[in-house]
């Protein structure tokens, strides 16, 4: 016996570094909504039936200073990068069906990162929209070991088309899976957690494409908020409509998180929700008590509905509900997490907050950019006039949180020095020269023609 235990541990010093680590290594689990507001959530008193995620948040711990990008495409390119999006040309809208350019081939993603540190399957399930017209910019070329869903947003829930093209994949091949697509979702990500939870720790990323437009619920969804739903108001089904989709969703994380319980594996995973940008001010959709909406740099627009579960980092709950953190802190936080201490390809711009997960420390004071002459902080938030002509800014309004927390009120006047400080980090980002320069959102629609199956072969 002896003998075979001092064998088993020769064997072992022969396996890579890596390969040590993997049992004490998190399985990640990302869960991403699309247009979400921050007031459709049963936890900030929506009327929207969320049990499953209201009880992850009692079970874990709700991030109450989330922020993203104000729509979808950049905080997409944030998230994967832990960059901020205009420094490669994604900052200012999606990238839309007719167009060809994508996340820059030249940026490192989560995913890739990942694979260096030994983590065999690393999924992508549901919405990808970060470049559907080129193999360099699809996922299973962007770090990923398997794909399945949509290129663009705004797909049909029902028949998985856009521009009247089916786009639904699976790796590379078109998929002709039949279904409602919130559910085809919860399934393949389940799925892969029965395929993956035997071969060491493994990435998840559940970007649902709800509850984005078009408004389209099943039958069965509807029927938790009415049984009359021929006899409302256009508006009022609209309304009902919104809240079917958005249940569908929490259902489906509800079974994400009973299928890692049900594998005993829910403890050792670094599991996240939280929606790419604020609601789009559809019926029934709401930004509670917040300003603003989608497209915002006010919090209605960026300020996301955001939960984290994860067992070690248990005692330091109550700090990370108060820390800033956001789409561009998701790269270095795992980075740190699975023990890559190597130089980043390109400097990040997010951190990692490991420091108060693991709670060597109980906050960390940074100013975080939001984009468009936006930058945010513990205390504070500086919009610059003139950066973002939707918020038709006469001046640099400052938010002042701790007496003003709806952004009600401009307090610049006795903040000078404040704004000033504000002003200059605003500044540094603002004035990025991308890589990649942006391009306009309309530009290559005239004519434009979708492909067959949105099949990829370039």
């Amino acid at each position: 016996m002896k003998k075979e235990f001092l064998g088993l541990l020769c064997g072992c010093t022969l396996l890579p570094a890596f390969l040590h680590a993997q049992t004490e290594r998190p399985n990640i689990v990302i869960v991403l909504a699309d247009d979400l507001g921050w007031g459709d959530v049963g936890f900030h008193g929506s009327e929207i039936k969320t049990p499953y995620l209201d009880a992850l948040v009692g079970e874990g711990v709700e991030l109450k200073r989330f922020y993203t990008s104000p729509i979808s495409t950049p905080t997409r390119a944030g998230l994967m990068t832990g960059r901020y999006p205009n420094r490669f040309g994604v900052r200012s809208a999606v990238i839309p069906p007719w167009r060809e350019d994508g996340l820059d081939e030249n940026e490192e993603t989560m995913a890739d990162m990942l694979a260096r540190n030994g983590y065999k399957n690393r999924a992508i399930i549901g919405k990808w929209h970060l470049g559907h017209s080129k193999k360099v910019h699809y996922p299973m070329n962007r770090g990923f070991s398997h794909f399945y869903g949509h290129l663009n947003g705004a797909i049909d829930y029902f028949d998985l088309t856009r521009e009247g093209e089916l786009d639904w994949h699976n790796d590379w091949e078109t998929c002709y899976d039949k279904g409602y697509s919130t559910e085809l979702i919860t399934k393949e990500a389940i799925r892969c957690i029965d395929a993956y939870e035997k071969e060491g720790p493994f990435m998840l990323y559940v970007a649902y494409n709800a509850p984005h437009t078009p408004l389209q619920a099943q039958e069965k969804d509807i029927k938790l908020y009415c049984d009359n739903f021929d006899n409302l108001t256009p508006r009022e089904q609209k309304k009902v409509t919104y809240s079917a989709m958005v249940s569908c969703m929490d259902r489906g994380i509800g079974a994400i998180v009973d299928a890692l319980k049900k594998k005993g594996i829910m403890d050792n995973t670094f599991f996240i929700f939280f929606s790419d940008n604020g609601t789009a001010g559809v019926p029934g959709s709401s930004s509670g008590s917040l300003r603003g909406h989608k497209f915002d740099e006010w919090d209605g627009g960026v300020h996301a509905p955001a939960v984290l579960y994860w067992k070690k980092a248990e005692k330091q709950y109550k700090n990370l509900s108060s820390q800033v953190t956001g789409f561009v802190d998701l790269v270095p936080t795992l980075k740190d997490l699975v023990g890559d201490n190597s130089r980043p390809k390109r400097e990040y711009d997010g951190i990692s907050i490991l420091p108060v997960l693991n709670g060597k420390k109980t906050c960390i004071d940074r100013d975080f950019y939001l984009g468009h002459g936006a930058v945010v902080n513990k205390d504070y938030k500086l919009i610059r006039k003139g950066m973002k002509p939707g918020l038709d800014l006469k001046q640099d309004f400052l938010v002042d949180y701790k007496t003003d927390p709806y952004e009600k009120k401009n307090a610049s006047a006795g903040n000078e020095k404040i704004v000033k400080a504000l002003h200059q980090v605003a500044v540094k980002y603002d004035t990025i020269t991308p890589c990649i320069p942006e391009v306009p959102y309309g530009k290559g629609r005239d004519g434009f023609r979708a492909p067959k199956e949105w099949k990829v072969v370039r």
